[in-house]
C-alpha cells in the first residue's frame, strides 16, 4: 500500500473515533453526562435517564447531524482508499509478476550487493562491465549466459504454472524463491491455478553488467507474451475467475548474481548440474546439493536469480533499452 492510501486509513480511523465520541458523549450523551455512572443510588441514574429523554433533545439532534456528516466523510475516505489501493496494485492484472511474485514484493531486496551498482546505463557501459567480469573469468560469454538465462526463465514459469516450487529451486536465490513459493502455496490453499497460456519470449537482452570485489551482477530484460488468467480447480470446474485468454505483451528485468570468485564451468545451475560436484542438480528446499552438500543456491558457485523487477509496460521497456 502506498503512502496516500495509508494516510487515508489513518484518517478513516480518526474520523470514526470522533463520530463515536460525538454520538455517545456529546451534550445529550446518556449515562456519562446525565446522572453519573458512579453517582451512588439508582435515583442518580434515573435523573440521568430523564435528562436524556427531555433536556437532551438538542444533543440527540446534534448526534444525528454528526452521524450524517461523519457518514459522508467515511464514504469519501473509503473511495479515496480504494482508488489509491487499486492505483498502486502493480502493472500485472493479478497484482503479480509472471514469475509468481506479488507486485509489492516483485522488487525484492534480496540482491547480493548494492542494487545501485546494477543500474541500466548504455551499451558501452555493459561492454565494459562484461570485460571486467572476463578479467577474472575469461570463459564467460554473453551469448551462452543469455541462453542459460532463457532456460532458467522457462524453468521458473513451469514451476509457477504447475504449482511446484521445488522445480524453480535450482535457479532462484533463497529470498526470491521463498516469496515465489509463498505465492504458489497460496494458490494451492485456495485451490486455484494461474495459467500462462501460449507463453513465448520474443527477445532477451542484457541491460546492465557490473562486477566488484564481491559480486558479479547482470540484469536481463525479457520481452514476452502470453495469456494470463486464474482458474478455479474446485469440483473440476476449471472456471476462469481472473484475467483474460487474450495474448498480451509484457516485459520484466531479472537480476542474476554470483560471487566474483566464481568462474564459468561446464557444469552450471542453469544447465541443471551442480557447479561444485557436477552431479545432476538435486537440491533440498534449503538449496543444498544432495550429493556434495554444497549451498549451491547461495551464489557462491554460480549465477542465481536474486531479483525480479516489473516494468511499467512493454513500450517503456523497449524505449529504455541501452543505446
Amino acid at each position: 500500500m502506498n503512502h496516500l492510501a495509508a494516510t487515508a486509513y489513518v484518517e478513516l480511523a480518526r474520523v470514526s473515533s470522533e463520530i463515536l465520541t460525538r454520538a455517545g458523549s456529546g451534550s445529550g450523551g446518556g449515562r456519562s453526562s446525565g446522572g453519573g455512572s458512579s453517582g451512588g443510588s439508582s435515583g442518580g441514574f434515573s435523573s440521568g435517564s430523564s435528562g436524556f429523554s427531555s433536556g437532551g433533545a438538542g444533543g440527540a439532534l446534534s448526534a444525528i447531524v454528526a452521524l450524517i456528516f461523519g457518514g459522508i466523510c467515511l464514504f469519501v475516505i473509503v473511495v479515496i482508499v480504494i482508488f489509491f489501493v487499486r492505483k498502486g496494485g502493480g502493472v500485472a492484472s493479478a497484482g503479480s509478476s509472471a514469475a509468481g511474485l506479488p507486485s509489492n514484493l516483485g522488487q525484492t531486496n534480496t540482491m547480493l550487493g548494492d542494487p545501485n551498482q546494477a543500474q541500466i546505463t548504455t551499451r558501452a557501459d555493459i561492454d565494459a562491465g562484461i570485460a571486467q567480469i572476463q578479467q577474472h573469468d575469461p570463459a564467460f560469454n554473453e551469448s551462452d549466459f543469455l541462453s542459460d538465462a532463457n532456460r532458467g526463465f522457462f524453468v521458473i514459469q513451469q514451476a509457477w504454472t504447475e504449482r511446484k516450487p521445488e522445480i524453480s529451486r535450482q535457479v532462484m536465490h533463497d529470498g526470491v524463491w521463498q516469496q515465489h513459493k509463498f505465492q504458489i502455496d497460496q494458490y494451492i490453499q485456495q485451490n486455484k491455478q494461474n495459467v500462462l497460456e501460449t507463453l513465448a519470449v520474443q527477445n532477451i537482452r542484457v541491460v546492465a553488467a557490473h562486477t566488484d570485489a564481491t559480486y558479479d551482477t547482470i540484469v536481463v530484460r525479457y520481452f514476452a507474451s502470453c495469456a494470463d488468467y486464474d482458474i478455479d480447480l474446485s469440483n473440476d470446474k476449471h472456471k476462469v475467475i481472473r484475467g483474460s485468454k487474450n495474448i498480451e505483451d509484457w516485459a520484466e528485468d531479472w537480476v542474476y548474481q554470483r560471487s566474483s570468485k566464481a568462474v564459468t564451468k561446464p557444469n552450471a545451475t542453469m544447465k541443471a548440474k551442480c557447479p561444485n560436484c557436477g552431479a545432476p542438480l538435486d537440491l533440498d528446499l534449503a538449496g543444498i546439493c544432495k550429493y556434495c552438500g554444497a549451498p549451491v543456491m547461495s551464489g557462491e558457485f554460480d549465477w542465481v536469480l536474486t531479483r525480479i523487477e516489473q516494468l511499467p509496460n512493454y513500450e517503456w521497456a523497449q524505449q529504455t533499452l541501452p543505446q
